[in-house]
Order: C-alpha cells, then sequence, then structure tokens
C-alpha cells in the first residue's frame, strides 16, 4: 500500500495535509479542490483507509427492514445488526439506526440497508446520499453498493456435493419474497434460479422436486414439508433436497419426523446458514456457514472507502461460505 509522502508527492500537497484528509481530522478545513486532488491520488494509487480513524465520526442511517419475528427466529439477522454495530465502532462510523426512510436527516453521510423494499423506498434511499451500501442482498445493483453471501456458489456446490454423494434425484424447498410494489406478486429467489439453471445444465431438473413457499420461517418449512410427504402417493421421494435457510430445515424436519420419513436414509438435507439450532435438531443439520461477522466487516469497509474516495461505480462484494458436515448428508468419500 502506498505512503502517505507517496500520495503527497503525487498529488502536490505537504504529507502533514494528506494524512489529516485521509485520517479524518475534525480540526482540518481544505478546498473541494485539493480534497477532490488528493483522494483520486489515492484512490489510484490503490490506497486503503484504515479501518480506525480518530477523527470526527461519520453518520449513517441504518435501515433494518426485517421483521422483528423473522429477526427473533432466524438468528442470522440479529448476529447481522450486532456486527454491523461493532465494526462501524471500530471503523468510526456511527450507525443510527431509524423505523423508516422518512425519519432519516439529510445531514447524513451515508446509508446502509438490509431486507426488501418497494420502488417508491429504493427512489428515497437514493436521493437522500451517493454513498449507500445494502447488506445481504442488492435489489438494485446499478444504484447500490453491496455486501452479500455468493448463494450462486453455495446452490452449485450443494448440488454438486449432493450428486456425488448418489443422492439424485435432487429437490429443492425453499423459500421467495413478495414484490412490495404489488403485494399479490412473489417473486423468485436467487437459490431457486442458480437450482434450476445448474440443474437444467446438468439435464437433472424436475419441476416435481421443487416446493417453495413464502418466508424462511420454521412455520413455513413445516408446511413444505408436509406437501413434501402429500407428493409421495404422486412420485417418488428426491433421495437428496437443498433447503433454503436453517429455519425452513427446521420445520421440513418436523413434518419429515412426523410422517417417518429418516434423513439422511430416506432423503439427505443440505441447509444455508449454520444457525446455532442447525446443531442442535435430530439429525443435526449439514449447512452453508455464512459468516456474519465478516459480512459486516466488509460491508463497513465497502461503505467507508466509498465515502472517503467518493466513488461513484457500485461494486458487489460476494463472501464464501463454508460448508459444516454434520448427520443430516453424508459427506462423499471420493471428494472433499
Amino acid at each position: 500500500m502506498p505512503t502517505i509522502r507517496e500520495i503527497a508527492a503525487k498529488a502536490g500537497y505537504s504529507p502533514a495535509t494528506v494524512s489529516r484528509l485521509l485520517n479524518n481530522d475534525p480540526s482540518f478545513s481544505i478546498s473541494d479542490h485539493a480534497r477532490k486532488k488528493i483522494l483520486q491520488t489515492a484512490q489510484n494509487l490503490n490506497y486503503e483507509q484504515p479501518n480506525t480513524t480518530h477523527g470526527l465520526a461519520y453518520q449513517i442511517a441504518t435501515i433494518f427492514a426485517v421483521q422483528p419475528k423473522q429477526e427473533l427466529e432466524d438468528i442470522y439477522f440479529s448476529n447481522l445488526r450486532q456486527s454491523l454495530v461493532e465494526h462501524g465502532k471500530q471503523a468510526n462510523l456511527k450507525l443510527t439506526f431509524y423505523p423508516d426512510i422518512d425519519h432519516i436527516p439529510h445531514d447524513i453521510d451515508g446509508v446502509m440497508a438490509v431486507g426488501e423494499f418497494d420502488s417508491d423506498a429504493l427512489h428515497k434511499l437514493r436521493q437522500l446520499t451517493p454513498h449507500r451500501i445494502f447488506v445481504d442482498s442488492n435489489p438494485d445493483p446499478h444504484h447500490f453498493n453491496s455486501v452479500q453471501p455468493n448463494l450462486q456458489a453455495i446452490t452449485e456446490q450443494a448440488i454438486d456435493q449432493l450428486i456425488a454423494a448418489g443422492d439424485t434425484p435432487i429437490g429443492l424447498i425453499n423459500g421467495g419474497y413478495w414484490n412490495k410494489d404489488q403485494q399479490v406478486t412473489h417473486q423468485q429467489d436467487p437459490r431457486q434460479k442458480y437450482f434450476e439453471s445448474r440443474l437444467r445444465e446438468l439435464q437433472l431438473f424436475d419441476s416435481r422436486f421443487l416446493f417453495i413457499g413464502g418466508e424462511f420461517s420454521v412455520a413455513s418449512g413445516y408446511r413444505l414439508g408436509q406437501q413434501v410427504v402429500q407428493s409421495l402417493s404422486k412420485q417418488a421421494l428426491p433421495k437428496g433436497f437443498l433447503v433454503g435457510s436453517d429455519p425452513l430445515a427446521v420445520g421440513v424436519l418436523q413434518a419429515f419426523n412426523e410422517n417417518k420419513i429418516t434423513v439422511p436414509t430416506d432423503t439427505a438435507i443440505i441447509s444455508i446458514n449454520d444457525i446455532d439450532i442447525a446443531r442442535y435438531v435430530s439429525p443435526p443439520l449439514t449447512t452453508f456457514h455464512i459468516d456474519t461477522d465478516d459480512l459486516a466487516a466488509q460491508a463497513i469497509t465497502t461503505l467507508k472507502d466509498t465515502i472517503i474516495f467518493d466513488r461513484s461505480q457500485k461494486r458487489m462484494v460476494l463472501v464464501d461460505t463454508k460448508l459444516i458436515y454434520r448427520k443430516s448428508f453424508v459427506k462423499p468419500t471420493n471428494k472433499s
């Protein structure tokens, strides 16, 4: 990484001036021309802003558009909220949570959003500041930065693992989301899109083995599990399922246990999230671990970098995951 002196020499300003600007000195005053030139020079030299500064904190408006019931049931979101706050403090970003967009003041430095928003809400967010980021998803990649799990890699790895274990045909049990512009319109979740695409590519796709509900909740998983059981009169049970989230999988297991379907003997399950309950259900879930702390750290770094260097080009950061093997899926012996 370039030094302060190297940036100063390239920009034509003193090291002291560059240092005070890049370290966010609250008592430092500089012209817009000088500020832009120094920041552009630092950006061109691939300077990375340290996570900790000692100047005035940046004010970040945060909207967590996740239902309280969902956040209570799925520890993933509460962990994400806590990690965002902690990493924000370390990076000198002060996160203030607002109940809705209309309560956000106009003198903010950036916006961070989690959850689902309709087109009107997205438009309002865009008007507040050019420095904006979504965490966990991105409804509008052309206008928002984002940091999110790599759902395509997760889905394709799960399919590859099930195939390697001989667990075919493969089914999907998943949720979706509602188009908030038209509440009656149910949208396809990315996991379903990647699942169908990968299996069509392998000539293994069978629409009979798709079981799609609404919420990613235990109750929804139970209902979908019952649908799987009811379908057995028309078709054989798939040898393996990818389930879109751990709460969904918990509900599915409840339905399967009630109907004497044994996992993984009758059908295997690979899930997503690795929340605490995943290791305590029967059988314990094989699931992809999404590191919410890493998601939060990447989001804070990306947003701060956007503010400091006034970057206009939007970025999508995809965070890798790790498959945690437990008893709901037997790991293939010939592949990792």
